[in-house]
């Protein structure tokens, strides 16, 4: 009977280093933003927390109404967000019109030259681009010489319609100032579930290797 209650002893400690030595913090995430399902794993034990913030209305300057809907993801000392526009009507999603969202959105985060790629993101084609301080950024003094920003723009209901031009109603952007490796597991198992009546069948695309640059 000692000898039991020694051997179920053992197994109870057992248990609880093994719970100890798990990760505290799942790194994937998946649920709703606005009407859409948004899903990624960011391959990670770091803590951070997701917010999914209220919904905002504009309207372009082609007067094309949109509403915005913004995933923030905050940790101790990085951040990244991911925001989804939903036009009223099909916008120009191309890698040109992509190229032009994170170009501009690195130039105002304080690029020189950021560097541009076009990888598949959620299956769709996209642009990725990233940049690292040179120097302390005065500005918010919030970035050290040698931190990585990166910006990613696609579309996740993009298509090629009858007359060629590459469109969709949703346009997705990410922007982070995490590590790489996370930035790039987040972005390479990112998938946005787009609402019902948005969703149609799209031409082939030309396919690109998984996100690896570094």
């Amino acid at each position: 009977m000692k000898s039991v209650a020694i051997v179920m002893r053992a197994e109870l400690i057992l248990l609880l280093v093994l719970s100890m030595a798990a990760p505290a913090f799942a790194s994937y995430e998946s649920g709703p933003v606005g009407p859409y399902n948004v899903s990624f794993d960011m391959n990670t034990t770091m803590e951070y927390r997701v917010i999914v913030e209220a919904p905002s209305s504009g309207v372009t300057s082609l007067g094309v109404n949109f509403v915005r809907y913004n995933l923030t993801i905050d940790s101790a000392d990085y951040l990244a967000w991911l925001i989804l526009t939903r036009y009223d009507e099909p916008m120009v999603a191309n890698i040109t019109a992509n190229e032009y969202i994170v170009y501009n959105a690195l130039i105002d985060a304080g690029a020189d030259k950021p560097n541009l790629y076009q990888p598949l993101i959620d299956g769709k084609p996209g642009v990725l681009g990233n940049f690292r301080f040179e120097r302390h950024f005065l500005g918010q003094g919030q970035y050290q010489e040698g931190d990585l920003v990166v910006a990613a723009s696609y579309s996740p209901d993009g298509r090629a319609y009858g007359d060629g031009v590459y469109r969709g109603r949703t346009d997705c952007r990410v922007i982070s100032t995490f590590p790489w490796e996370i930035v790039r597991d987040l972005l390479n198992t990112l998938h946005v579930e787009v609402p019902k009546e948005d969703a149609a069948s799209t031409d082939p695309v030309n396919q690109s290797p998984p996100i690896n640059q570094s």
